[in-house]
């Protein structure tokens, strides 16, 4: 006869005879095959994988074979106590008995064999006389008259698992990781916050279909200090809410031995059964004589009442209540949160006050499926203390108080604590055995335990182990992955708050990237990398805020915001959040910024911080400001770089242009673009960005500023438009675009695309191909994310250029319709001509686009020289032609392919520029899709950049005869 184990919640009248896991696991496809005397398991494969002989002689002659569990338990004479246990249950005692009906095998999916855990008399008297049970009156169980139905229910289900298995057979699947659970539903572990009507009444509030919210109001009360914290109790199992379930764990010690760890191991953990009685441990039991076997089942003897253990999440909460690490479990409780968990109301007992469950988002992270048993690390109270203390702690500089930790621990943020804490939970058991302790590290490679080298010292550390029916709570003298909350990330995290929650957003989606906040891992990306943040107060955050850099792309003033930011928790879970809320006001460059005195938006002009920020009201804008914050504010250089240098100029991580005013070791006053737009209008929104506190440490440097610098809002266009000395210039670049008639005459065969695009300076700012940047001005075209510099020849320049017969669109217009026929049509070899002309005048003006940031440093000594290449492309090899950088004695020079250089005009030099392409038209975007930063200089001395030495002096060279046309049009053009 097969017997199949089955993956299901079987009920059999009324109650729950059989959990959940110790199911699921034999439900891996594993059968047990009764087959000529020998027991064989299976795996899904059909591979054997362990055959076990079948005694045929039981050890204890009071058990017979051809007996039922129950009348054999009858038999052995000291196992009534148990047997009453059974009798309370008519569906359970039918099953021991072998008394099924065919309709409760039909329709109940109950089994007929079972696999029996059987405690005796003498098992009973110990536990009546030692246990932590009470009463529902609050007194001792002394007796067994005074369970519950509940309680009884929890011991009952201890006691046996579903088939006909061996004691050795137990784990004979390498996939059952060598453990099974059992499992007791009762109130005992419930953590599900109650109020008290009265004595020791649990009143839960059960919630009905309509009011879930409202109920979750009514439980608020049941938050202490913001966590969500519940208690157990022992009741009725009738009605009960059960949000844990209490069980044990079945271990076995020669499978675990088998896999490479040792009987230490298991004992440190209290998994380790004592020699000689089969190596097989049921919770708190030993098997004393196994394998006797019944005509529906094994009977195992052994020596304990199992009691059911409580979950870590039980054994959290007690810990916070008391003992040696009550403030680290206050801390990992900080990350609980309320769930409505279906998985419970679909498979259980289908009442919804048993569907509402406390969890924990640092534990969920580690515990992804039944079968995982994670471990919790947790410090003594004094040794975090010790490490508060520390003069290495970066807390220490913001003030301990040392008459109340816990209050102190309570009020740091989330964003400081949640990648020091994570850590302390880890996905299995055995990564906290002391055999595997050298392999104990954080996600970035440190020792867990700092100052904790060996195994033996890991043991001696180890002051208590806290077993758990899911895992394991390892109570240590030291304080698990400290080098993390050392970490230089922690000044910003804990005086900037709101540049902290930034920071981390993306720490909530580790799992599920797709719905971070940001496309960018700022934590990752510094990690181990020398790096300085300027670091925005908070107070400035909220005061000044920052300028909307879309609101400011219309020319509609009144539609200008600036948006104040102030740090806030999330409440619930969701996509996109980061916690810090926005509240929109008008912006006016020439009043101060002042969110004390200016009147807000209406309600609708903010972003809480529920919100998510990909599709959000104007979460959008939230993201895009928090993105440019972090993005302006992070150089990835060491701070001794940035100090007392004879440079002013530096980029920051994405090449936002940041100006250094002062600094010096004490002195440090820095600008962004925007800043320095405002100095140069002398509006009353001018400012500089000043230091108020460093913090520094091994791995980088956090120089806190009085207010958020920002990237300038005007763009490349606007700059060269703008400027008087650069309107030859301009007027050049945007003719192109302008000539349609001209380019479908000569390019007209090709795609329009290529001629929106390929044939001009700036991106056409409608059409198919438009790109979007501030209100009547055009993008860059082969601009994007990243940074640039253009080296403008002044109007004189331009001049010099025309001179040696540089064309113009109007002179190609001119050449075009003297070469025309009667019927307006342009011979070829006057078409390539004509192309080459065109091609001349875009390769010219695109020779002065190059690669990377340059600054003239008028302080500069001694510089460098170094090549960039330009948007200029010899089309024979696609190669971008290049030209030579010089910088140093204060000056800043380009050698084009003359092979001469050419200088920066002084006072038209380091013009900043930010090319942001917006999502859609300014007054409808809600963020920007990429943004260019760009220098720009004026070159001095009336001259210009020659992208080709053959046409020094002589620009009609290019074109002066059919042949050289078409030879120019072939290297430059197609």
């Amino acid at each position: 006869m097969n017997t199949i184990y089955k993956h299901t919640i079987r009920r059999i009248f009324g109650c729950v005879l059989l959990s959940t896991l110790p199911l699921g696991v034999m439900a891996q496809n594993v059968r047990v095959i009764k087959s000529d005397g020998t027991i064989k398991m299976y795996d899904g494969s059909k591979q054997n994988i362990k055959v076990t002989p079948v005694p045929t002689v039981n050890t204890n002659d009071k058990v017979k074979t051809g007996s039922t569990l129950y009348d054999n338990l009858q038999a052995l004479g000291n196992y009534t106590t148990y047997l009453r246990l059974i009798d309370s249950f008519g569906g359970i005692q039918r099953a021991f008995k072998n008394e099924l009906t065919d309709d409760e095998r039909k329709y109940n999916g109950s089994i007929d064999t079972l696999t029996v855990f059987a405690p005796n008399d003498e098992a009973f008297a110990r536990f009546f006389a030692h246990n932590a049970w009470t009463d529902e009156q609050g007194n001792a169980i002394s007796s067994y008259e005074q369970l519950s139905d509940g309680q009884k229910l929890s011991l009952i289900y201890m006691s046996y698992i579903p088939g006909f298995v061996t004691a050795n057979s137990l784990h004979a699947s390498k996939s059952v990781r060598g453990y099974l659970r059992l499992y007791s539903y009762d109130r005992q572990f419930n953590l599900v916050p109650y109020k008290h009507t009265g004595g020791t009444d649990i009143n839960t509030f059960p919630p009905d279909s309509y009011s879930y919210i409202d109920y979750a109001k009514e439980l608020n009360q049941h938050k202490v200090d913001g966590v969500w914290i519940g208690y157990g109790t022992i009741g009725d199992y009738s009605g009960a809410a059960f949000a844990y379930r209490g069980g044990t764990m079945i271990w076995n010690d020669d499978y675990w031995q088998y896999n490479g760890l040792s009987h230490d191991d298991l004992s440190f953990i209290g998994a380790a059964d004592t020699e000689g009685s089969e190596h097989i441990k049921i919770g708190n039991a030993h098997i004393t004589q196994p394998n006797q076997r019944c005509k529906n089942g094994y009977l195992h003897l052994v020596d304990e009442v199992v009691v059911p253990q409580p979950n870590l999440m039980y054994n959290l909460a007690q810990a916070r209540l008391g003992g040696k690490c009550s403030l680290a479990s206050s801390l990992v409780q900080r990350f609980n949160y309320l769930k409505y968990d279906y998985l419970y109301y679909n498979d259980a007992f289908n009442v919804s006050d048993s569907a509402w469950t406390v969890r924990n988002s640092l534990l969920d992270r580690v515990s992804t499926t039944t079968i995982q048993t994670p471990a919790i690390i947790l410090p003594t109270d004094e040794a975090l203390k010790a490490f508060l203390l520390a003069s290495d702690n970066p807390l220490w500089q913001f003030g301990i108080n040392k008459d109340n930790y816990y209050d102190m621990l309570m009020s740091l943020p989330r964003e400081v604590l949640q990648p020091f804490v994570k850590e302390w939970f880890r996905t299995s058991f055995t990564d906290v055995l002391p055999s595997r302790y050298s392999n104990m590290r954080s996600a970035k490679g440190h020792q867990l335990l700092a100052g904790v080298t060996t195994p033996e010292a890991y043991k001696l550390a180890v002051q208590q182990v806290i077993p758990a029916v899911d895992g394991i709570i390892v109570v240590v003298d030291a304080v698990p992955n400290a080098e993390d909350l050392r970490n230089e990330l922690t000044f910003v995290k804990l005086a900037g708050q709101v540049a902290g929650a930034s920071l981390t957003a993306n720490d909530r989606y580790e799992y599920n990237t797709n719905a971070a906040p940001f496309s960018t891992d700022y934590q990752r990306e510094m990690h181990n990398k020398s790096f300085t943040m300027f670091v925005p107060a908070d107070a400035g955050l909220k005061q000044y805020g920052l300028v909307d850099p879309i609101s400011m792309a219309s020319n509609n003033r009144t539609s200008w915001r600036y948006w104040s930011l102030t740090p806030q928790s999330i409440s619930y879970n969701g996509d996109g959040q980061i916690a810090v809320a926005a509240k929109a006001y008008r912006y006016d460059y020439n009043k101060v910024r002042n969110t004390e005195t200016d009147r807000p938006l209406s309600a609708m002009y903010s972003s809480n911080a529920n919100e998510n920020c990909a599709n959000g009201n104007y979460g959008p804008i939230k993201r895009q400001l928090l993105t440019d914050m972090l993005d302006q504010h992070i150089v990835l250089q060491d701070v001794n770089s940035l100090l007392n240098t004879q440079r002013h100029w530096y980029l920051s991580r994405s090449g936002m242009p940041i100006y250094m005013k002062e600094h010096t070791n004490t002195n440090i006053v820095v600008n962004g673009g925007m800043q320095i737009d405002l100095n140069e209008k002398d509006v009353a929104d001018k400012h500089d960005c000043t230091l108020q506190l460093v913090g520094q440490n091994d791995t980088g440097t956090s120089v806190f500023i009085d207010r958020p610098m920002q990237p300038t809002t005007q763009n490349v266009y606007q700059r060269i438009q703008s400027n008087d000395a650069f309107s030859t210039f301009f007027e050049y670049a945007e003719a192109l675009n302008n000539a349609y008639t001209l380019k479908n005459m000569l390019f007209g065969n090709e795609a329009s695309e290529a001629l929106s695009r390929k044939y001009t300076i700036f991106a056409d700012r409608s059409g198919s191909y438009a790109r979007y940047g501030n209100a009547n001005t055009m993008l860059v075209n082969f601009f994007h994310n990243f940074n640039y510099t253009i080296f403008v020849p002044t109007n004189e320049g331009m001049q010099k250029a025309v001179e040696a017969g540089l064309p113009t669109i109007e002179s190609i217009e001119q050449f075009v319709e003297k070469s025309s026929d009667d019927n307006g049509q342009l011979p070829d070899d006057k078409r390539e001509q004509a192309q080459a002309m065109y091609f001349t005048l875009l390769n010219f003006l695109k020779y002065h686009f190059c690669d990377k940031s340059y600054f003239l440093e008028p302080d500069l000594e001694s510089g460098d020289t170094e090549q960039t290449t330009t948007a200029c492309i010899d089309a024979s090899n696609q190669q971008a032609l290049t030209a030579d950088i010089q910088s140093g004695n204060g000056m800043l020079m380009v050698r084009d392919a003359s092979n001469y250089y050419k200088a920066v005009k002084p006072d038209l030099a380091n013009i900043i520029a930010r090319d942001a392409e917006f999502n859609a038209e300014p007054t409808r975007a809600k963020y920007i899709l990429s943004a260019s930063n760009v220098v720009l200089h004026g070159i001095d001395n009336a001259d210009y950049l020659l992208f080709d030495n053959t046409l020094n002096g002589d620009f009609t060279r290019a074109w002066r005869t059919p042949s050289a046309a078409r030879k120019f049009v072939k290297k430059y053009g197609k």
